[in-house]
């Protein structure tokens, strides 16, 4: 999991660097300045306590925020979308077993089918990873 958000982070890292780097050199303004604004930019934040005086910054920050944003977006959405892929599998291999069970004939009684699905998941030994908020095998 950890391998998979190197990219990501690198992306929004060069990301931040270009800002950095443009505005440091355009705007005269210092390097944390510059990097504050980038990333306050990105976030789609916009505190209004910098502003780009130039007009070749106004125009670099203007393609730059449309660029850099939907990099981000997409950057989260991909982030988020790999943790919900591995949160649904697990849910899948947790209840396929259990779901079959509903379709057991000797488990038509309410009280057969609720021993039956707790035994199932006693047999799984599942525990909770508090750390992690995870359920692990």
């Amino acid at each position: 999991m950890v391998l998979k958000l190197v990219y990501p982070i690198f992306v929004i890292l060069i990301l931040l660097i270009i800002g950095t780097i443009y505005l440091h050199n355009n705007e005269s303004w210092s390097y944390v300045d510059s990097f504050y604004f980038s990333t306050i930019t990105l976030t789609t934040v916009g505190y209004g306590d910098l502003v780009p005086t130039k007009d070749s910054s106004k125009i670099f920050i203007s393609i730059y925020a449309i660029f850099g944003i939907s990099v981000m977006l997409y950057v989260l959405g991909s982030v988020v979308g790999r943790l919900v892929v591995e949160q649904e599998q697990l849910f899948l291999k947790l209840f396929s077993s259990i779901n079959n069970l509903r379709y057991n004939p000797d488990l038509r009684n309410k009280k057969k089918l609720n021993r039956e699905l707790i035994r199932n998941l006693i047999k799984k030994k599942l525990t909770y990873d508090k750390g992690k908020r995870r359920i692990k095998w």
